[in-house]
């Protein structure tokens, strides 16, 4: 008798719902996706609130799915997200690099939190230092989303951060060409947060997340998961006036204060759930003189599933290359801030 083997389960928290996408590995078939709706937040800044109910409806869905003992990953919200580039002494080997990262962690390697998840892998490498690229993220709300998917029945894996699986999604449709050294900036724009990361030569260089408290309230969920404004429209073009204008300024600081004006953004690639994406991709236009593109999703998925599908083509095993005497790509970051099965 033929078992039918359960899809990997894909899953990213926002405030109000929790998105899911169903993948047949085998055949890299979509076999399932949606969304649960809350009518409360279920995050405040980025942190699990109402935890029974959390639990309650993930419980549910995957008793109502049959995907009990399926293994899944997810995605952590944004908002504790740390990106680093740091030199290292040339001389330490990966395993190395590990220790001497773990040490100067909080030390030299100065983090917003501490007890954090770290990862890093070697972009660069001279005759002195070689340098590396480090995400981290707090090891207590790792362990939060950990346990919330086990108590639901399901095996977590790993987890990862939304702009590197956006990244992959930009990579797979082939959507940016030129210059590998340009700067492109990944915008995830949803009603209340914000999600900057600029990447260049397919490496993560600046992150930034934030969230939008002035009318907030005037954005509305339905139960089929779309939001909807209810506020005026002069307060939505108050509202995206002052969102553009924080935009502008972290441009004008990654121009001057990251890259000392020796370059700027090259481009603006624009995802998430905002309700009216052509209508952002216009007045993004009429702002800046940049190219704009909206990131379209494969398979029909939606514009904020769009992390989900590319935390699907994440690499199921790690690639260990010795750095040579110039700039590595970052083909596919495979950061383990997380979880790996069997790991307490």
């Amino acid at each position: 008798m033929l078992f039918k083997s359960k899809p990997h389960i894909y899953l990213r928290f926002y405030d109000k719902s929790i998105h899911y996408l169903a993948l047949d590995i085998q055949h890299k078939v979509i076999v399932d996706n949606g969304e649960l709706v809350f009518d409360t937040p279920i995050l405040i800044e980025g942190r699990v609130e109402n935890v029974p109910l959390v639990k309650t409806r993930l419980d549910a869905l995957v008793k109502e799915k049959k995907w009990k003992n399926a293994k899944a990953s997810i995605l952590l919200p944004d908002d504790f997200v740390t990106i680093r580039h740091e030199d290292i002494p040339v001389q330490l080997s990966p395993s190395e690099a590990k220790d001497y990262v773990d040490l100067h962690v909080n030390s030299s390697i100065r983090l917003p939190f501490d007890n954090p998840k770290v990862d890093f892998e070697i972009i660069e490498r001279n005759e002195d230092t070689q340098r590396i690229v480090l995400v981290a993220y707090p090891s207590e709300e790792v362990r939060q989303y950990w346990d919330t998917l086990k108590e639901a029945g399901l095996k977590p894996q790993t987890a990862d951060f939304s702009a590197l699986s956006v990244y992959r999604v930009i990579k797979e449709t082939q959507l940016l060409g030129g210059n590998p050294d340009d700067h492109h900036l990944v915008l995830q724009w949803h009603p209340l947060d914000m999600s900057i990361t600029v990447f260049s030569n397919d490496v993560p260089h600046f992150n930034r997340h934030s969230r939008f408290s002035t009318l907030n309230h005037a954005w509305s969920l339905t139960n089929e998961g779309q939001w909807v404004w209810t506020g005026s429209d002069e307060e939505l073009d108050h509202l995206t006036t002052n969102q553009l204008d924080g935009l502008e300024r972290f441009m004008d600081f990654y121009r001057f204060s990251v890259l000392n004006g020796k370059g700027s953004i090259s481009s603006v690639i624009l995802t998430g759930s905002y309700p009216n994406m052509i209508d952002l991709e216009g007045v993004l236009k009429e702002r800046f003189d940049l190219p704009i593109h909206v990131l379209n999703t494969p398979m029909n998925l939606k514009s904020e599933d769009a992390s989900l599908y590319g935390l699907s083509l994440k690499s199921t095993k790690k690639t260990s290359k010795t750095p040579k005497l110039k700039t590595k790509k970052m083909k596919d970051k495979q950061t383990d801030i997380l979880v790996e099965e069997g790991e307490a």
